[in-house]
């Protein structure tokens, strides 16, 4: 299935695009995020990553489904 991954912030540049489409089997959004990670090291940096799926913050148990949209987000703090 095809699926769009949008990068944000930081991430922009550790993976050098805004957005990609990607083939992937039946997975997660954790799955998804773990394959990302081996794909772009220097998102290893972050411990945690916020990820949308679909314009929403969910679960990453969540099951992704052709035409998906998951918008990737470094973990953010204000003060």
């Amino acid at each position: 299935m095809k699926i769009l991954i949008k990068y944000y912030a930081k991430y922009r540049d550790s993976t050098g695009r805004k957005e990609e489409f990607i083939d992937v089997p039946e997975m997660t959004v954790k799955d998804l995020l773990s394959l990302l990670r081996g794909k772009y090291p220097k998102l290893n940096e972050d411990k945690t990553s916020l990820i949308a799926l679909n314009n929403r913050f969910g679960k990453e148990e969540a099951i992704l489904s052709d035409g998906d949209i998951i918008s990737v987000f470094p973990p953010v703090s204000g003060g």
